[in-house]
């Protein structure tokens, strides 16, 4: 089985997870491709796709949302997983707010995600613009790389079984 896994990122930090989902799916036994949303091409090429995007001001990143809109004819015929990636997760008590970035893209697509992962981000410095460090040292932004590699594989673990095959 095909896996496609799409990513919108910025700063790099969705893309590592992008990558970890992959390696997950391949250790599965599915062939996987992990690319931008701006080089991903057509979902119908693949039997799985699974849709990730780090967040900016509570929105998805442009990239990952029009491929996602661009693609839903073929990702309402198929298993489909959707990933946030952002800061705000590494407060356990967000995660319903950050859950909830997702709501209008699902409704604007008409898709329905096998799952939908929630996954703790980055704030480094060096991959920001010298506009975003000011305003994450104002709004007193912890910094470092807050991914947990193991709740993503396990996540992609429970998607292979969810895809049907485990």
């Amino acid at each position: 089985m095909r896996a496609l896994v799409v990513y919108g990122t910025k700063s790099g930090c969705t893309e590592g997870v992008a990558e970890r989902i992959g390696e997950t799916l391949s250790a599965a036994g599915y062939v996987v491709r992990v690319a931008s949303a701006q080089e991903a091409g057509a979902a119908a090429e693949y039997d799985v796709v699974v849709v990730g995007s780090g967040v900016r001001v509570g929105q998805w990143h442009d990239s990952a949302k029009a491929w996602l809109l661009r693609n839903a004819d073929a990702l309402k015929q198929m298993p489909v997983a959707l990933f946030t990636c952002g800061l705000m997760i590494t407060d356990s008590s967000k995660a319903d707010e950050v859950r909830a970035y997702t709501d209008p893209i699902v409704a604007e697509a008409g898709i329905e995600p096998v799952d939908i992962g929630l996954f703790a981000g980055w704030n480094e410095p060096k991959h920001q613009s010298l506009l975003e460090r000011g305003v994450m040292k104002v709004m007193k932004a912890p910094v470092g790389d807050f991914r947990d590699w193991n709740v993503i594989a396990l996540w992609a673990e429970s998607l292979a079984a969810k895809f049907g095959r485990a």
